[in-house]
């Protein structure tokens, strides 16, 4: 009987342990020890546990000594325009399909370098609904009660076992990452609330990007605004005509701050028939960026 519990333990390990999502780092020193016959102990020396992305490019990326999950592909054009760094979007990965992916493989071929950095997003309270007080006060003293377990079962080291790696951090990694290559033009592409996220860090580190490319990017907060209206970079704000609701309003505001802040390097581009995710129109979407990067770069680089 003690070892069949064995076998039905370890059974449940071997199929969880694949899909757990990474954040950070995992060491190579993962200690099983068997204590009785009930009870498994795993260690894990470093941050929490990740499953790297069978992606092409795929590679770490050291942030403030922590590797973090990226990928980077090379221009295959042979003419270097630049690189792209990708902001992905809340619950995305490094692969987001309908934006991200279809777009970090396609502009490779035109000349533009592609880098992808895992983002850190706070997670999302659960609210629960409920019209029955004592269903809800049964709740909140359930969740309560397992916290306090999960909490005394923690340790007092947790936290130094899950050091913060903030996107300021990781977005200066990469951007120092492609400059160690010599890419002499680095781009931001933010989806969704990536892009909210790439305004946000270009308030610190604005001399080192060229343009910013804003995918039905949601409004602006009065502080992210007070950061993208003096912005003189080239901005090209695309948004699907069947985006989730506020997109389109937004893009109108963005609009309008440009106007009134007298800039000429900001456009907007809709695309009919585009949902959030871009989805069936993903190759409308990347002719669209392509276009306005010729326009905007490559053009004026063959003048010179």
């Amino acid at each position: 009987m003690q070892g069949f519990k064995s076998i039905c333990l370890w059974s449940v390990l071997t199929c969880l342990l694949p899909q757990v999502v990474i954040a950070g780092a995992v060491t190579d020193e993962v200690v099983d020890t068997v204590e009785g016959v009930d009870s498994v102990a795993v260690e894990i020396k470093d941050l929490s546990l990740r499953i790297r992305p069978d992606v092409d490019g795929f590679q770490m990326l050291d942030v403030a000594g922590v590797k973090i999950d990226a990928t980077y592909l090379e221009e295959t054009l042979g003419e270097q325009h630049g690189a792209i760094i990708f902001f992905h979007d809340r619950g995305a990965q490094l692969e987001s399909q309908g934006v991200i992916t279809p777009l970090r493989h396609k502009m490779i071929e035109y000349g533009w370098s592609t880098l992808t950095v895992v983002l850190d997003y706070p997670e999302e309270s659960t609210i629960l609904l409920s019209t029955d007080t004592d269903i809800e006060q049964t709740a909140e003293a359930s969740i309560s009660t397992e916290a306090t377990s999960i909490e005394e079962n923690k340790g007092s080291e947790t936290s130094e076992l899950l050091p913060s790696i903030s996107n300021q951090q990781r977005i200066s990694a990469a951007v120092a990452f492609l400059q160690a290559k010599d890419v002499k033009r680095i781009l931001f592409l933010g989806h969704g609330t990536g892009g909210n996220v790439a305004i946000e860090i270009l308030s610190n580190i604005t001399d080192s990007i060229s343009a910013l490319i804003l995918v039905g990017v949601p409004s602006l907060s009065l502080s992210l605004e007070n950061v993208f209206n003096p912005m003189r970079q080239p901005i090209f704000d695309i948004y699907g005509d069947n985006d989730i609701a506020g997109i389109k309003a937004a893009v109108k505001r963005r609009k309008l701050m440009m106007k009134r802040a007298g800039s000429e390097q900001y456009s907007a581009r809709e695309i009919l028939g585009a949902d959030h995710v871009f989805y069936g129109l993903e190759d409308t979407l990347v002719k669209t960026l392509r276009g306005w990067l010729k326009s905007t770069f490559v053009e004026s680089d063959k003048k010179k």
